[in-house]
């Protein structure tokens, strides 16, 4: 569409002055910008909606580590309403971490399962290093208070020597927690061993101000495994269903080496 203006504005002659016989009014067309139909307004809002949609199924490198995909409710006050996934870990040499995901279920050294309602947190190159923290996962809204954490340690300075399920092990695990040993002297700590598909688990419970439960069990190399969940009491005790299920989830696999 063209709309027509004037080039410049007339000018009235001057007072008695005549007009100048076969004077012409010039005018110039300037393009005006069409209006997008409403079909077209249509098909560009719904391929913006489609890249958007692609853009968040889009998969992850991390997402290997999930044995199923995550959604659902991020509330544990009801764990019927919860969606659950199973992450496979790693436990490699400390130089690898910084980054979330674990690895596939064929190379798992161990694995757990882990509700919607919970997101994972990267853990440090010097927090591997240091503590043996091969993974963390947090729960969602709870500011970092209830979280879960896979320690891995090996007995420093002594190759090939390996860790045993006592006492000891709890110590081994809560020197990598500074805050699990205030719970340990100021609270009450409870223990059994259980056997599952063939081999031996010792599972701690601290309960104090901040709780503890803890999962422990050596692989065929000497390494020691602990899976840890942990919140303040009121918190724990809510979401005991959903902790429990954790806890009992998990599982270690025989490896190669403690370094493989």
């Amino acid at each position: 569409m063209f709309a027509l203006a004037p080039a410049f504005a007339p000018r009235a002659p001057a007072s008695g002055a005549p007009r100048a016989s076969g004077a012409r009014r010039v005018v110039v067309a300037r393009a005006a910008a069409p209006s997008p139909s409403p079909s077209s307004s249509r098909r560009v809002a719904l391929a913006l909606a489609s890249s958007s949609l692609a853009a968040f199924l889009r998969p992850r490198a991390s997402d290997a580590a999930y044995g199923t995909s995550a959604g659902g409710s991020s509330d544990d006050a009801d764990a019927s309403d919860l969606t659950w996934g199973t992450f496979y870990g790693a436990a490699n040499p400390p130089a690898t971490y910084g980054t979330t995901g674990g690895t596939t279920k064929s190379l798992a050294k161990y694995s757990y399962d882990v509700p919607s309602s919970w997101v994972e947190e990267a853990t440090t190159k010097v927090e591997k290093g240091s503590g043996g923290q091969d993974s963390r996962w947090v729960k969602r809204g709870s500011r970092g208070e209830e979280k879960a954490y896979l320690l891995t340690l090996n007995r420093a300075g002594q190759d090939g020597a390996a860790f045993e399920l006592t006492d000891a092990s709890l110590q081994a695990v809560a020197g990598a927690l500074s805050e699990m040993q205030d719970s340990i002297a100021s609270g009450r700590v409870t223990s059994r061993r259980d056997t599952e598909d063939g081999r031996e688990y010792a599972l701690f419970d601290v309960d104090a101000d901040r709780k503890y439960t803890v999962k422990i069990s050596i692989d065929n190399t000497g390494r020691l495994f602990a899976f840890v969940v942990t919140a303040p009491a009121s918190q724990f005790n809510r979401d005991k269903k959903v902790l429990d299920r954790m806890v009992d989830s998990f599982r270690i696999y025989t490896s190669a080496s403690q370094f493989v």
